[in-house]
């Protein structure tokens, strides 16, 4: 809607996530040279662990991008049992409806299809969203086949992906927390982040970064506290805002007003969970 007026070629604040859009910030940018490594070095299991909103999925989106010889198989629906995690990643490896029967034929037709690719040299990566709602069954029956690795019958990593909390899910379940080979926390863009992240951006979009002002990075932080998701509301509707009021910019007082405006229709404790 306000594309045109801001010159931008497209909406550089959007919720779907894209990973052209990915910003180096400190953390992820040591979360993803800790995920580069598990592959290198055939690493089973690892955490990515953060709060809502700090751009966990699109880390491994990102990682995904930047490894096109790395198959990766993501589970993003949570709520499904143990055994259909499974059955699932089995069939996005290509084992055949018919083979999705049992429990016993699904694990047989894992077994062959992760041989099959260790042959040919090829290391899986099975992302895992939002691990922490994960119970305590589910999160045993996925220790249990990268059990797999140790065999040597198959050579892949698998990634459980949630929040903080699922530190403190995995410390119960010794058996599992002894195997993870690392650990990464994303955390909030610091002080001095905010600001270039926005601007990275609005230029990715293909509009002039200048748009927000200097004066805006004091603003973003205090009103996001890092949070890239909470960013992206503000600053999305202070453009919006900024094509009704016909601004040329969009300075400290637009980023106030925005955030305001959000906390007003969304409530203190609904934009603290949005973000």
């Amino acid at each position: 809607m306000y594309t045109e007026f801001w010159g931008l070629q497209r909406r550089p604040f959007d919720e779907r996530q894209s990973a052209d859009m990915y910003f180096p910030a400190a953390s992820q940018q040591s979360a993803l040279l800790k995920l580069r490594y598990m592959v290198d070095q055939r690493k089973g299991l690892a955490v990515i662990a953060g709060e809502h909103g700090l751009g966990k999925s699109l880390l491994t989106q990102v990682f995904e991008k930047q490894s096109p010889t790395t198959p990766v198989v993501r589970l993003v629906i949570p709520n499904l049992s143990a055994d259909e995690s499974v059955a699932y990643f089995a069939s996005r490896l290509g084992c055949p409806a018919e083979a999705l029967g049992s429990n016993v034929s699904v694990l047989r037709c894992l077994e062959e299809k992760l041989a099959q690719l260790q042959s040919e040299r090829i290391h899986v990566v099975f992302v895992v969203d939002d691990a922490h709602l994960l119970d305590g069954h589910h999160l045993d029956t996925l220790r249990l086949l990268s059990c797999l690795n140790e065999t040597g019958t198959a050579d892949f990593s698998m990634v459980f992906v949630g929040r903080t909390q699922l530190l403190g899910r995995l410390s119960h379940i010794e058996s599992l927390n002894c195997r993870i080979a690392l650990r990464a926390a994303v955390t909030p863009l610091g002080v001095t982040e905010v600001l270039p992240y926005v601007r990275h951006r609005i230029a990715i979009a293909g509009g002039d970064p200048a748009i927000f002002q200097d004066e805006c990075e004091d603003a973003l932080w205090r009103h996001s506290r890092g949070i890239p998701r909470r960013v992206n509301q503000i600053c999305d509707l202070a453009l919006l805002v900024g094509l009704a009021d016909e601004l040329k910019s969009i300075g400290a007082v637009d980023i106030v007003a925005a955030a305001e405006e959000l906390d007003s229709t969304l409530g203190p404790s609904a934009s603290a969970v949005a973000a």
